[in-house]
């Protein structure tokens, strides 16, 4: 299995975001929120929302965003049949290990419930 993000596996379109939005079902951790819907494609998707109203800074949101893609590209094999929007939640500053140990966490509860 290849581990590149390319076209097929981003949620781009306004219409798939809402799409999850509506059909999805809402995971929260301390510093991730994740909206997710099963599909019927064995590739999962991923689409990202970090809202300026939770992280102010650009360099912020650029790491989250940075952090959230890395975790799934390393495990998009576990998360066939998804599609996800994660979204940041206002936290206090952490390292990256535990940000994305909180994501993965959260992964897990969707896929196995």
């Amino acid at each position: 299995m290849s581990f590149r993000l390319n076209q097929n596996s981003k949620v781009l379109k306004p219409y798939e975001y809402k799409a999850i939005f509506n059909d999805g079902k809402i995971t929260k951790g301390k510093y991730w929120q994740i909206v997710a819907r099963r599909i019927s494609s064995p590739k999962p998707r991923l689409g990202l929302a970090i809202s300026k109203k939770v992280q102010r800074l650009a360099v912020d949101r650029n790491r989250y965003k940075r952090v959230a893609r890395e975790a799934f590209r390393l495990n998009q094999n576990t998360l066939s049949n998804w599609e996800f929007v994660i979204m940041a939640k206002h936290s206090k500053p952490a390292n990256n290990q535990i940000i994305s140990k909180d994501l993965l966490n959260l992964f897990n509860k969707i896929t196995n419930n």
